[in-house]
Protein backbone atom coordinates (compact mmCIF):
# COMPACT_ATOMS: atom_id res chain seq x y z
CA UNK A 1 0.00 0.00 0.00
CA UNK A 2 3.05 2.54 1.02
CA UNK A 3 4.65 1.59 -2.14
CA UNK A 4 1.37 2.14 -4.55
CA UNK A 5 1.20 5.49 -2.79
CA UNK A 6 4.88 6.51 -3.61
CA UNK A 7 4.31 5.23 -6.92
CA UNK A 8 0.86 7.32 -7.23
CA UNK A 9 2.41 10.39 -5.16
CA UNK A 10 5.45 9.75 -8.48
CA UNK A 11 3.13 9.77 -11.07
CA UNK A 12 1.49 12.93 -9.68
CA UNK A 13 4.80 15.42 -9.54
CA UNK A 14 6.14 13.74 -13.16
CA UNK A 15 2.14 15.28 -14.37
CA UNK A 16 2.89 18.75 -12.97
CA UNK A 17 6.25 18.71 -14.20
CA UNK A 18 5.06 18.12 -17.74
CA UNK A 19 2.58 20.51 -17.71
CA UNK A 20 4.72 23.03 -16.25
CA UNK A 21 7.20 22.18 -19.42
CA UNK A 22 4.00 23.22 -21.71
CA UNK A 23 2.91 25.84 -19.97
CA UNK A 24 6.40 27.16 -20.33
CA UNK A 25 6.81 26.62 -23.75
CA UNK A 26 3.56 28.69 -24.54
CA UNK A 27 4.21 31.05 -22.52
CA UNK A 28 7.50 31.50 -24.49
CA UNK A 29 5.73 31.27 -27.73
CA UNK A 30 3.63 33.73 -27.00
CA UNK A 31 6.11 35.90 -25.47
CA UNK A 32 7.89 35.84 -28.61
CA UNK A 33 3.97 36.34 -30.50
CA UNK A 34 3.11 40.05 -28.83
CA UNK A 35 7.45 41.11 -28.92
CA UNK A 36 6.77 40.65 -33.02
CA UNK A 37 3.31 42.66 -32.49
CA UNK A 38 5.18 45.34 -30.33
CA UNK A 39 8.08 45.75 -32.83
CA UNK A 40 5.64 46.23 -35.41
CA UNK A 41 3.96 49.04 -33.45
CA UNK A 42 7.00 50.87 -33.67
CA UNK A 43 7.40 50.45 -37.01
CA UNK A 44 3.88 51.61 -37.96
CA UNK A 45 4.94 54.71 -35.63
CA UNK A 46 8.53 55.33 -37.53
CA UNK A 47 6.82 54.41 -40.66
CA UNK A 48 3.42 56.48 -40.24
CA UNK A 49 1.75 53.16 -41.52
CA UNK A 50 -1.87 54.45 -40.79
CA UNK A 51 -3.74 50.91 -41.84
CA UNK A 52 -1.09 48.93 -39.69
CA UNK A 53 -1.91 51.04 -36.50
CA UNK A 54 -5.04 50.76 -36.88
CA UNK A 55 -5.21 47.20 -36.88
CA UNK A 56 -2.98 47.34 -34.71
CA UNK A 57 -4.65 49.27 -31.68
CA UNK A 58 -8.37 47.91 -30.20
CA UNK A 59 -11.35 50.67 -30.54
CA UNK A 60 -11.12 50.91 -26.95
CA UNK A 61 -6.92 51.21 -27.08
CA UNK A 62 -5.27 53.80 -24.53
CA UNK A 63 -1.13 54.84 -24.67
CA UNK A 64 -0.19 56.72 -22.23
CA UNK A 65 3.68 57.91 -22.71
CA UNK A 66 6.29 59.05 -19.87
CA UNK A 67 5.25 62.53 -19.87
CA UNK A 68 1.75 61.48 -18.42
CA UNK A 69 0.17 62.60 -22.00
CA UNK A 70 -2.75 60.02 -22.73
CA UNK A 71 -3.76 58.55 -26.23
CA UNK A 72 -6.67 56.66 -27.91
CA UNK A 73 -7.25 55.20 -30.99
CA UNK A 74 -8.46 58.00 -32.60
CA UNK A 75 -6.05 60.39 -31.06
CA UNK A 76 -2.86 58.02 -32.18
CA UNK A 77 -3.58 57.84 -35.36
CA UNK A 78 -4.13 61.49 -35.66
CA UNK A 79 -0.70 61.99 -33.49
CA UNK A 80 1.35 60.24 -36.28
CA UNK A 81 1.24 62.79 -38.37
CA UNK A 82 3.04 64.97 -36.38
CA UNK A 83 5.15 62.73 -34.85
CA UNK A 84 8.94 61.76 -35.58
CA UNK A 85 10.10 58.46 -34.78
CA UNK A 86 13.89 58.35 -35.59
CA UNK A 87 15.53 55.13 -33.91
CA UNK A 88 14.40 52.94 -31.49
CA UNK A 89 16.02 49.89 -29.42
CA UNK A 90 14.21 47.13 -27.29
CA UNK A 91 16.46 45.84 -24.58
CA UNK A 92 16.30 41.91 -25.32
CA UNK A 93 15.14 41.05 -21.58
CA UNK A 94 11.64 40.80 -21.59
CA UNK A 95 9.05 39.23 -20.42
CA UNK A 96 5.10 38.35 -20.32
CA UNK A 97 2.48 37.32 -17.95
CA UNK A 98 -0.21 35.92 -18.75
CA UNK A 99 -3.74 37.71 -16.69
CA UNK A 100 -5.84 34.99 -18.28
CA UNK A 101 -6.26 32.76 -21.30
CA UNK A 102 -7.06 35.64 -23.61
CA UNK A 103 -5.19 38.49 -21.60
CA UNK A 104 -1.53 39.04 -21.23
CA UNK A 105 1.00 41.89 -20.08
CA UNK A 106 4.48 42.41 -21.89
CA UNK A 107 7.14 43.82 -20.15
CA UNK A 108 9.82 45.34 -21.70
CA UNK A 109 12.54 48.31 -21.58
CA UNK A 110 12.75 50.95 -24.63
CA UNK A 111 15.17 53.81 -25.53
CA UNK A 112 13.83 55.66 -28.08
CA UNK A 113 14.31 59.11 -29.91
CA UNK A 114 11.62 61.20 -31.82
CA UNK A 115 9.82 64.56 -31.74
CA UNK A 116 6.48 66.01 -32.43
CA UNK A 117 5.28 68.90 -34.66
CA UNK A 118 9.03 69.70 -35.56
CA UNK A 119 10.24 70.15 -32.27
CA UNK A 120 14.14 68.78 -31.18
CA UNK A 121 14.82 65.00 -31.07
CA UNK A 122 14.51 63.56 -27.41
CA UNK A 123 15.57 60.26 -26.11
CA UNK A 124 13.93 58.79 -23.99
CA UNK A 125 14.40 55.13 -22.22
CA UNK A 126 11.53 53.84 -20.67
CA UNK A 127 10.28 50.51 -18.58
CA UNK A 128 7.12 49.55 -21.33
CA UNK A 129 4.06 47.62 -20.55
CA UNK A 130 1.74 46.57 -23.27
CA UNK A 131 -1.51 44.86 -22.42
CA UNK A 132 -3.36 42.68 -24.88
CA UNK A 133 -6.43 40.80 -25.08
CA UNK A 134 -7.21 37.94 -27.84
CA UNK A 135 -10.54 38.97 -28.96
CA UNK A 136 -11.64 36.54 -31.87
CA UNK A 137 -8.17 34.60 -32.58
CA UNK A 138 -6.31 37.95 -32.83
CA UNK A 139 -4.33 39.81 -30.16
CA UNK A 140 -4.80 43.79 -29.93
CA UNK A 141 -3.04 46.72 -27.96
CA UNK A 142 -5.59 48.06 -25.52
CA UNK A 143 -2.78 49.46 -23.03
CA UNK A 144 0.24 50.56 -23.74
CA UNK A 145 2.42 52.52 -20.69
CA UNK A 146 5.97 53.70 -20.23
CA UNK A 147 7.55 54.92 -17.48
CA UNK A 148 11.04 57.01 -17.53
CA UNK A 149 13.93 55.45 -16.33
CA UNK A 150 16.68 57.39 -14.46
Amino acid sequence: MFARRIFMGGAAIVALGSTARAQSADTLKLREELMALEKASWGYMRDKNYDGMKGYLADDGLLIFNDGTRFNKRETLELMKDYKLDSFTIEPTYAVRMITPDVATLLYRVTYTSSVKGAPMTTAKTLSSSVYVRRDGKWWSVLYQESPIK
